[in-house]
């Protein structure tokens, strides 16, 4: 973490039911005490629910940062890979009712999109709705955990409760979210900004496309305005008032979560929703409601984002029934995400002969030979 003091940027965000106000700048963390005094009317208790992968120092910094603002401070450990569930719901409420945290006090998440997800559930429903303050540990989670969380998940299901965005405050620290560009959080960040431009307006698609090169290079700044960028375009589509445009968040998930099913951990959550977005394109193409043009830009600004490509053994029948699991799980009716241009994703009907020949097409492509290449 940066020693020296740096002057934060301010910006209001908006987010499903209202808007958040994001601070940011190098060496945020060290600078949080003004924002977390502000988070509440009268400092007192606060609940800090910290992934179990943050950095010690981190910790220790977010603590003393909570003590100069005030706050009695109770800590809440998560597996970040364990985080959207029922039972970690339960046990982050339970912790809050042993100490006798109120709507009127503090909770300051910090950590993955997990996390961040998780805390947006238990406070948007503790005592009708408690402060919560958001410090995501990554680009992935600014996007995806702080302003937009993801589902929670149940029994066996991903994502089966919905869950509306609680953070009235969110610190977006350059120390964390700039650093390892190449890795996977970071690349996974991309990914979800590609899938937020086909989702918002074919302007946003040029003006990503256009900036690609700012994007992938070294410039904090660039890549920071790039992430508000995103996170704009994802508020006005999860604020919208037509269903039809709020589901197109999830474009390429159900894809998505249909190959992570099968291949069980060997592909990353970044080249899982790549798939999900190329193989719905292709469908679209396959209908005639998507240029073979706009598929092949989608496919190029993918690749230049280093969203990488699936190489794995599937059996075309077990992805086709995985996909349709996906559909079905959540709705009587089998319909999918395509986009019918750039900067336009809607449900559409799928016929199961048309899936079954894409998700064939697709094994074929993506499976390896007897010496482990693609």
């Amino acid at each position: 973490m940066s020693g020296a003091r740096h002057l934060l940027t301010r910006q209001w965000v908006a987010i499903a039911g209202g808007s958040c106000d994001v601070r940011m700048g190098l060496g945020a963390l060290g600078q949080a005490e003004p924002m977390l005094k502000g988070a509440v009317g009268r400092p007192r208790l606060c609940m800090a629910v910290v992934s179990r992968s943050v950095e010690p120092s981190h910790c220790d910094e977010l603590s003393r940062q909570l003590a100069a603002s005030g706050f009695t401070v109770f800590w809440h450990e998560v597996d970040e890979e364990r985080a959207c569930t029922l039972g970690e719901a339960s046990r982050l409420a339970e912790n809050l009712c042993a100490h006798g945290l109120t709507s009127d006090d503090l909770c300051c998440a910090f950590g993955g999109s997990g996390v961040l997800s998780l805390a947006s559930y238990v406070c948007g429903s503790w005592c009708e709705g408690m402060s919560l303050v958001g410090i995501p540990s990554n680009a992935g989670a600014f996007l995806e955990g702080a302003l937009c969380p993801r589902g929670i998940d149940v029994a066996n299901e991903r994502c089966m409760l919905m869950v509306r965005p609680a953070v009235s405050h969110v610190l977006l620290d350059y120390d964390l979210v700039c650093t390892g560009r190449q890795a996977e959080a970071s690349t996974y960040a991309r990914t979800l900004m590609v899938a937020a431009a086909m989702c918002s307006s074919e302007r946003d698609f040029s003006t990503l496309w256009d900036g690609v090169d700012e994007l992938m290079g070294d410039d904090d700044e660039e890549f920071v305005r790039r992430l508000l960028d995103a996170a704009k375009s994802r508020g006005r589509i999860a604020s919208s008032t037509a269903a039809a445009i709020r589901q197109s968040l999830c474009y390429g998930q159900d894809f998505a979560y249909a190959l992570g099913s099968l291949t069980r951990g060997a592909l990353t959550p970044s080249t899982l929703l790549a798939e999900g977005m190329r193989f719905s394109a292709r469908l679209a193409v396959g209908q005639g409601k998507l240029s073979l043009d706009d598929m092949l830009a989608q496919d190029e600004l993918l690749e230049a984002i280093g969203a990488g490509s699936a190489t794995c053994d599937v059996d075309p029948l077990a992805l086709k029934d995985a996909i349709r699991h996906e559909r079905f799980v959540r709705t009587n009716r089998f319909m999918l995400l395509l986009p019918l241009g750039l900067g336009r994703v809607r449900f559409s009907t799928v016929e199961e002969e048309l899936l079954l020949e894409h998700a064939r097409a697709w094994c074929a492509a993506h499976a390896q030979d007897e010496g482990g290449n693609e």
